[in-house]
C-alpha cells in the first residue's frame, strides 16, 4: 500500500474528519495553509494529494494557481477541475510555539519516552524547548538543570554575562570561554536571545499526554505476581473479579502567562484496581495534582516557586532528600544520570514517595531557601502481632508496589477479612523539611538540609513477620542490612504538630560545591538521628558522597567516593550506588518470604545499598571519528565486607560519515578472596552495534550481544552455574517526512537480554530462546498532535516439562511431558501527545 494512503487512513481516523466533503466556489480550500487531510478531500488521487502536500511542506507555498501544473500528475484538465475549488493565499506564518515544536521535533519525540529516568527534568526540558527563557535572564539553578549542561558550563555563561555583557546570539554563546561543545549544543535548544515574546508567553499553554501498554518491566516481577496468584485477576475491595486492564498513564500540565501553573496526572498499573481519593457517587481517582506560581518579585525577596499539591524536592547529591520511586544505578549527576536540583511540581509515576502539601523556594540576594511540608499516606507491610499495646499495630517496612492490590494473596496471615492488615495506605506520614543554600560566587555554594517524618504507627522491622518461619535459619551475613533497619525504641516519639504521631525519623546534613575554572568539587554529608549530638559529626549512622569533575573540549573525567553506613536507613536517599538496598539479602529470594510479592522490598526499592567505594568515569574524543568512554568502579558491600568491581569500556568509531560502529565490553565481579561469604561471581558482557545512517535521518542497525555469567555456590543455593546469554538483532527507522516515521526491530535472544525499544527500556530473559519483534509508528497529525503506536511479539521456543508422579499414580515412575502453552506474548504501547 502506498504511504500516502496509510497517512490518509491514520489522519482521518484520529482527527475524526470525514472523507466526504465537497469544496465549491463558495467553500474553497486555502491550499497553502491546508493540512494533508484537507487536501486529501479534493477530487485527486491519494498520490497527487501527497505530492501537493509535500510541495508546500518542502518547497514553500504556491504563488500562483498555475504552479500546480509543476506537480506530477496534474495536467491542464485536472487543473481546470481544481480551479473553482481552491484559492492561493499567502502562507500563514507559524506561531512561535509552532516554530519551537518544529525545531524540537526529534527531541520531543525522544523525551516523551524517557520520563522514567527523571520526570522533573523531562518536564522542564519540554517546557523550556517550547518556551525558551532569555539567556541573559536565566540563573544558575535553571542552567544546571538543562540537558548536558555541567556546572562548568553554567558558570562560564554567568561569568561572561557579568564580565562582557549580554549574550546577543548563538555566535556569542558558542564563543564563551569554558563552555563545552556539548554544553553549547544543548543549551541553545532551551535559551533565547530576545526578550520574551508576549504573544507566545501570555495566555494559556500546556501539554496533555496519555500512554497505555501491557508490558511488565521486569521478568522477575511478572513471575512473582503469577506465583502470588495475580496473573490476570484483579482483586477488588471485597472480592476477586477476573478482569484485565493495561498500564495507563495520563498527564496534563498547563501554564498561564509563564507565572501560573497547574496540572494533574493519573497512573494505574497492570490489572490493579482503581483507588479513589474520596467516597460517594462522584469518585476522584488517586493521582497527582498541583497549583503553583513562579517568579514573583516581592521587593528584595524573589518568590521563585510556590506549589500546593504534589511536588518533588532534590538537594545536593541525593544523600538526604530526593523523593522519587525509581532506583537509578550510578546516579552521578552528569550526562544520562543527571538529577534534578531544587523544587518542582510532581506529575510523575512516583506513587509511594510522592510529597503532597505545600512547598516554596525563594531567593534573597545570595541566599536561597526551600521549605516544604507534606501529609499523605504510605503503603507498608503491617505486623500481624502487636508488639506494643500502648502504641498499637506497628508497620514493618514501607514498600513500593508495582501493582497496588489490597493484600498479598499468597500470604496466609494477611488477607480478606483482615482489613486492618491491608498494605494500601497503611501508614500516615507527616514530612517537613528545609534546605538553605548560600551562593558565594557563581558555582560556589554551601547548604544545609533537614527533614523529619512522623508516623501514626510505630516502626517495628521484625524479620519473622516477612520471612517464612521455616526459612529464618537461612539468614546469612548479607542479611545484616535487614537486621540494622531503623526502628524500635530509637524511633518512638511524638510530634508537636500532629497529635497522632507515635514514631519519627529525622535526617540532617550539609552539601557544598565550588567551580574553579574547569573543575567542579561537590559533596554531601548526611546523618540519621539516633540520639547523637546534632553538632557532632559521625556519632549517628552517616552517609557521604564526594565528587570531582573536570572538562575540556574533547575530554572530561569524574571521580566519586561514597560511604554509607549500614544503619543509615533513609527512605529518601537516592545518591550514587551500584545496587539498590537489600541486594543479596533474603528479600531478593522472594520464594523464602511469607508472600512472593514481599520480594518488592528489594526489586522496587529506590534506596542505595550500604557500600563504600570509588568510581571513575571518563570520556575522550580521540579525533573527529573516534571517541572512547570508560567506567571503573570498585566498592565494598558493608553487610558482609565483600569487595566488588565493575569495568565498562565503550568505543565509538565512525570510519565514514554514514557508518557508526559501537563496541561495548563490561566485566563485573565479586571478590573471591573473602572469608565472610562464599557468594561471588564473574560477568563478561559484549555488545556490538553497527548503524548505517541514511538520508532523511533514516537508519539501519545491527546488534549483537554475548554474555557469560559464572556463579559459584551461594549460601541458599547449591551448585555452580555458568549461564550464557546471546542475542542478535536488526532494526531500521524510516522517516517518510517530518511528520511520519516507522521503526521496526527483530532479534533472537537466549538468556538475559536488555535493550532500548523505541522509547521503552525492556529487560528480558528466556532460557529456551525467543524471537522478539516490534513495529512502531510515530505521526504528527498537525503542529500540536502526535501519536505513537507500537506492537511487540515475543515468541518463545516450546519447553517440555517433565514430572514424576507419586505412588497414587496408576503407573508409578512414568514420566509425563508437555509443551509450555504460553509460547507467544503480545504487547502493545500507545501514546498520544497534545502541545498548545
Amino acid at each position: 500500500m502506498k504511504i500516502h494512503i496509510i497517512i490518509i487512513v491514520f489522519t482521518l481516523l484520529f482527527t475524526g474528519l470525514s472523507y466526504a466533503q465537497d469544496y465549491s466556489p463558495q467553500n474553497q480550500l486555502d491550499l497553502n495553509n491546508a493540512s494533508f487531510s484537507e487536501i486529501a478531500k479534493l477530487p485527486v488521487s491519494p498520490e497527487v494529494a501527497g505530492r501537493l502536500y509535500e510541495r508546500v511542506l518542502y518547497k514553500g507555498y504556491f504563488k500562483s494557481i498555475y504552479e500546480l501544473t509543476e506537480v506530477d500528475g496534474i495536467d491542464q484538465k485536472l487543473l481546470n477541475k481544481l480551479k473553482p475549488l481552491i484559492r492561493i493565499e499567502p502562507f500563514k506564518p507559524k506561531t512561535s510555539l509552532e516554530e519551537n515544536v518544529e525545531a524540537m521535533y526529534y527531541r520531543l519525540e525522544r523525551w516523551s519516552g524517557d520520563e522514567g529516568i527523571n520526570e522533573s527534568l523531562i518536564d522542564l526540558w519540554i517546557e523550556r524547548s517550547l518556551r525558551p527563557v532569555n539567556v541573559n535572564m536565566v540563573d544558575y539553578d535553571e542552567l544546571i538543570n538543562l540537558q548536558n549542561v555541567s556546572p562548568v558550563d553554567a558558570v562560564s555563561i554567568l561569568n561572561y554575562r557579568n564580565e562582557i555583557g549580554d549574550i546577543r546570539n548563538t555566535r556569542d554563546l558558542r564563543n564563551i570561554p569554558g563552555l563545552s561543545y556539548y554544553g553549547y549544543r544543548n543549551a541553545r535548544n532551551f535559551l533565547s536571545f530576545d526578550r520574551p515574546d508576549e504573544a507566545a508567553t501570555s495566555g494559556l499553554h500546556g501539554r496533555i499526554s496519555a500512554q497505555g501498554d501491557n508490558t511488565p518491566f521486569f521478568v522477575d516481577d511478572d513471575v512473582a505476581s503469577t506465583q502470588a496468584g495475580l496473573g490476570g485477576i484483579e482483586p477488588g475491595l471485597s472480592s476477586l473479579t477476573s478482569s484485565f486492564t493495561p498500564n495507563f498513564y495520563y498527564k496534563m500540565r498547563f501554564t498561564y502567562d509563564r507565572n501560573y501553573h497547574f496540572g494533574y496526572s493519573f497512573i494505574r498499573r497492570l490489572s490493579e484496581p482503581t483507588w479513589y481519593m474520596n467516597s460517594g457517587p462522584v469518585k476522584i481517582p488517586e493521582g497527582n495534582f498541583y497549583f503553583g506560581v513562579e517568579n514573583i518579585n516581592l521587593g528584595g525577596l524573589k518568590l521563585r516557586k510556590l506549589y500546593l499539591g504534589s511536588f518533588s524536592v532534590s538537594f545536593g547529591q541525593g544523600v538526604i532528600m530526593e523523593n522519587v520511586d525509581f532506583f537509578t544505578p550510578r546516579k552521578s549527576g552528569y550526562g544520562f544520570r543527571k538529577r534534578f536540583y531544587g523544587l518542582a511540581p510532581d506529575l510523575s509515576r512516583t506513587r509511594q514517595y510522592d510529597l503532597r502539601g505545600v512547598a516554596t523556594e525563594f531567593e534573597y540576594k545570595n541566599l536561597e531557601g526551600t521549605f516544604f511540608g507534606s501529609f499523605t499516606n504510605r503503603d507498608a507491610i503491617l505486623n500481624t502481632q502487636i508488639y506494643d499495646s500502648t502504641r498499637g499495630r506497628g508497620f514493618n517496612q514501607l514498600i513500593t508496589l508495582n501493582q497496588r492490590y489490597e493484600y498479598a494473596l499468597d500470604d496466609q496471615q494477611r488477607g480478606p477479612g483482615q482489613e486492618d492488615l491491608s498494605w494500601i495506605n497503611a501508614v500516615k506520614e507527616l514530612t517537613y523539611g528545609a534546605n538553605l543554600k548560600y551562593h558565594f560566587i557563581p558555582g560556589t555554594t554551601f547548604g544545609v538540609t533537614f527533614y523529619e517524618s512522623a508516623y501514626n504507627r510505630p516502626i517495628e522491622p521484625v524479620i519473622s513477620e516477612i520471612v517464612a518461619p521455616e526459612n529464618l535459619g537461612r539468614l546469612v551475613t548479607t542479611d545484616n542490612e535487614i537486621r540494622t533497619a531503623y526502628g524500635f525504641e530509637v524511633s518512638n516519639g511524638t510530634n508537636p504538630l500532629w497529635g497522632s504521631a507515635v514514631s519519627f525519623r529525622r535526617v540532617y546534613g550539609f552539601d557544598f560545591q565550588t567551580v574553579i575554572k574547569n573543575i567542579v568539587i561537590q559533596g554531601e554529608w548526611g546523618e540519621l538521628d539516633k540520639g547523637g549530638g546534632v553538632f557532632k559529626l559521625g556519632d549517628d549512622p552517616k552517609a557521604l558522597v564526594l565528587s570531582l569533575y573536570t572538562q575540556f573540549n574533547n575530554f572530561n573525567i569524574q571521580a566519586l567516593y561514597r560511604n554509607y553506613d549500614l544503619g543509615y536507613d533513609n527512605p529518601y536517599q537516592r545518591s550514587f550506588s551500584n545496587y539498590r538496598r537489600y541486594k543479596g539479602t533474603i528479600y531478593e529470594d522472594y520464594f523464602y518470604l511469607q508472600s512472593s510479592l514481599y520480594g518488592q522490598l528489594y526489586s522496587t526499592n529506590a534506596q542505595p545499598q550500604a557500600e563504600e567505594g570509588y568510581y571513575l568515569n571518563t570520556y575522550y574524543q580521540i579525533n573527529r571519528n573516534v571517541n572512547l568512554r570508560m567506567e571503573y568502579d570498585t566498592w565494598t558491600r558493608k553487610a558482609d565486607q565483600v569487595r566488588q568491581q565493575r569495568v565498562v569500556g565503550v568505543l565509538n568509531i565512525r570510519p565514514v560519515f554514514p557508518v557508526r560502529i559501537q563496541l561495548r565490553q563490561k566485566w563485573q565481579a565479586r571478590d573471591k578472596q573473602n572469608n565472610v561469604s562464599l557468594n561471588y561471581f564473574e560477568n563478561f558482557e559484549f555488545r556490538g552495534r553497527l548503524d548505517l545512517r541514511l538520508s532523511g535521518f533514516d537508519n539501519i542497525g545491527i546488534l549483537y550481544v554475548n554474555s557469560k555469567l559464572l556463579v559459584h555456590p551461594r549460601p541458599r543455593v547449591f551448585g555452580d552455574m555458568t549461564p550464557k546469554s546471546e542475542a542478535i538483532g536488526v532494526g531500521f527507522i524510516h522517516n517518510f517526512n517530518n511528520n511520519f516515521k516507522i521503526s521496526a526491530f527483530v532479534a533472537y535472544y537466549q538468556g538475559f537480554f536488555w535493550n532500548w525499544e523505541d522509547t521503552q527500556f525492556i529487560v528480558l530473559d528466556s532460557q529456551r530462546g525467543a524471537l522478539r519483534t516490534w513495529w512502531s509508528m510515530y505521526a504528527r497529525l498537525n503542529h500540536h498532535f502526535a501519536l505513537r503506536l507500537k506492537y511487540t511479539l515475543d515468541h518463545h521456543k516450546p519447553m517440555t516439562n517433565i514430572g514424576f508422579n507419586d505412588v497414587r499414580d496408576p503407573e508409578p515412575g512414568r514420566a509425563y511431558g508437555t509443551d509450555n502453552l504460553r509460547s507467544n506474548n503480545h504487547f502493545f504501547f500507545v501514546e498520544f501527545d497534545y502541545n498548545f
